[in-house]
Formats: structure tokens, sequence, C-alpha cells
């Protein structure tokens, strides 16, 4: 619990396939089944690291994952 600014990533909404692809983290736009080949998209900020998200890793669904 500490305060930090927000700010928006360049790349925010951009297609990935991978975090090397984004800024931040590249993350499915909904819930995919873990190992599926799919698509993200680039993080929209530093808030996204929050609450529940899957990230997307060479082309492939990771788990899940939340943090409060």
């Amino acid at each position: 619990q500490r305060e930090q600014c927000v700010i928006p990533h360049a790349d925010a909404g951009k297609a990935c396939s991978g975090k090397s692809d984004c800024t931040g983290q590249c993350l499915a736009g909904g819930e995919v089944a873990a190992g599926s080949t799919t698509t993200g998209t680039c993080q929209r900020d530093a808030s996204q690291n929050f609450g529940c998200r899957q990230r997307i890793e060479n082309g492939e669904a990771q788990g899940t994952i939340c943090v409060d």
C-alpha cells in the first residue's frame, strides 16, 4: 500500500503476443483457457497490476492471477 503515479503506457491497447511487444504486460481481453494460442492487448497502465488478469506469453495464455 503505497502511493504511485498512474501514467498510461504509450503502447496501451496495442495487439500483442507477449511482454516483449509491450512496455507493460500483454493481457488477455477475457478469460481464455490456459495454454491456448491467443493474442492480447498491451496493458493500459500500472493500475492493471491489481485485480484479476491473465498474461499472454509467446502467443500462449497463462493462468489467471488475482492480486489485491
